[in-house]
C-alpha cells in the first residue's frame, strides 16, 4: 500500500476486510474449514437467546436502574431511559413502536452473549483463520524472512522515560487481553453505560486500543526480534498513530457477531500496516531517511503538537516520503506566518496556521 497510508492508519482497518472480503485464496479455506462448526455454534447461540430472554431482559433492567443510583447517573438515566418497555414515535404519520433504551441495552446484552458462545466454540479454528490470515498476506508481498530487519531508532530524542515507564505495565496488559478480562470488563463492568446506545462499545474500545494493537503486531515484533523494551518504545512514539488504528479494530471486534470477521480481518489489514512500517524502517535502516528532530515527531503528551512546537509557531521545513508528508511535519513552507512581533500578528488580522498530521487526521486546530 502507499506509504502516505501510514499518517492515516484506521484506512488498514478498512482495506483489511475489503480484502479478505475480495479474496478467494483467503477466506474460501478459512469458510470450508469452520462452516458446520460455525452453523453448530449459532444454533446453541440462538437456543440461548431464546431460553434466557426474558429473564436477562428484567434482569438488565433492574441491575442498569440500581447501577445508576450508586454511579450518580440517576438523573441522566430516567433522562434516557423510558419506565415502559415500548415507546411510539411518529414518522411520516405513521406509530411506529421502538424498542425503550433498557430493551434495546438488553437485546445487545444477550447478543454479546450470542457472540461470545460463537467465539468460544470456534476458538480453535478462530485461531487458526487469524494466524492463517496474517502469515498469509505476509506471504502474498514475496518478501524473504530477511525483509524484517533488526529495529532502527526513528527519533532523535525517543521518549525512553516514558517507554520505561510503559514496560513495567507489560504484565498488566497482558493481563487485560486475556478473554476472560475482557469478558468481565466489557460484558459486566461497562453494561451501566448502555442506558445510552453503544456507549459501552466506544468506552471499551478506547479502553482497549493499545492492547489491541500490541497483539496485532506481536507477529512483526517476533520477526524484528525486539526486545521488551524497544517495543514500548515503539508504541510510545506512535501511540496516537497506534491508539486511533486500535480503537477502530476494537470497535469493530467488538460488535457482536460480526466482530468474529472483523477479528480475522483486522489480521489482514495489521500485515499490511506491519509490512509498510517495515519499509519505513528499512529507509532509515539504510540512511536514505534521517533521523526525525524533535519538530518532525509528536509530543507524548499532546497529540495536536510536534514535539518542537514554539510558542510562536515556528514553520518546520516539509518532509517528504514517498510523495507524502511526515507525520508532525508542517503544511506550508517558510513565508506561510508573519513573523512573530509583526502587527499583523498582534491584531490577529492575518490567521495563516499550519496543521499538524495529527490534525488533519482529526480534523482539529490548535489554538
Amino acid at each position: 500500500m502507499p506509504q502516505q497510508n501510514l499518517n492515516v492508519p484506521v484506512i488498514y482497518a478498512v482495506v483489511g476486510a475489503y480484502r479478505l472480503i475480495h479474496d478467494e485464496t483467503l477466506w474460501k479455506p478459512m469458510w470450508a474449514d469452520m462452516h458446520k462448526a460455525a452453523r453448530q455454534a449459532g444454533i446453541v447461540a440462538t437456543i440461548w437467546a431464546v431460553i434466557t430472554w426474558p429473564i436477562q431482559r428484567l434482569w438488565v433492567f433492574y441491575f442498569m436502574k440500581g447501577s445508576a443510583k450508586v454511579t450518580g447517573f440517576n438523573t441522566l438515566y430516567h433522562r434516557f431511559v423510558s419506565d415502559v418497555s415500548e415507546a411510539e414515535s411518529h414518522v411520516g404519520g405513521l406509530r411506529l413502536p421502538l424498542p425503550s433504551l433498557t430493551t434495546f441495552a438488553a437485546f445487545m446484552f444477550v447478543l454479546s452473549q450470542c457472540s461470545s458462545i460463537m467465539e468460544f466454540w470456534l476458538r480453535r479454528k478462530l485461531r487458526a483463520a487469524r494466524s492463517r490470515a496474517y502469515d498469509a498476506t505476509v506471504r502474498s508481498r514475496n518478501k524473504a524472512p530477511e525483509f524484517w530487519g533488526g529495529y532502527v531508532e526513528e527519533w532523535e530524542e525517543p521518549p525512553t522515560e516514558k517507554a520505561i515507564r510503559q514496560s513495567k505495565k507489560e504484565a498488566l496488559y497482558v493481563k487485560l487481553a486475556s478473554p476472560v478480562a475482557r469478558f468481565v470488563i466489557l460484558k459486566f463492568a461497562l453494561l451501566p453505560l448502555d442506558f445510552v446506545p453503544f456507549l459501552s462499545l466506544i468506552v471499551g474500545s478506547y479502553l482497549r486500543s493499545l492492547s489491541m494493537v500490541r497483539q496485532l503486531h506481536q507477529p512483526m515484533f517476533a520477526a524484528k526480534k525486539m526486545t521488551p523494551f524497544q517495543i514500548e518504545l515503539w508504541i510510545t512514539e506512535r501511540q496516537h498513530a497506534y491508539r486511533s488504528y486500535g480503537f477502530v479494530c476494537a470497535l469493530l471486534e467488538s460488535l457482536p457477531i460480526a466482530g468474529l470477521f472483523f477479528s480475522i480481518s483486522n489480521r489482514v489489514g495489521a500485515a499490511m500496516y506491519a509490512f509498510d512500517l517495515e519499509k519505513r524502517q528499512a529507509l532509515f535502516r539504510s540512511g536514505e531517511m534521517k533521523k526525525l528532530g524533535r519538530g518532525e515527531t509528536y509530543s507524548v503528551t499532546d497529540w495536536r503538537k510536534p514535539s518542537g512546537l514554539r510558542e510562536d509557531e515556528k514553520v518546520f521545513a516539509n518532509q517528504l516520503f514517498d510523495g507524502a508528508q511526515m507525520p508532525g511535519a508542517q503544511l506550508g513552507g517558510a513565508g506561510t506566518f508573519p513573523p512573530a512581533n509583526s502587527s499583523a500578528a498582534a491584531d490577529g488580522s492575518v490567521r495563516s496556521r499550519a496543521r499538524t498530521a495529527g490534525e488533519r487526521m482529526f480534523g482539529e486546530e490548535s489554538t
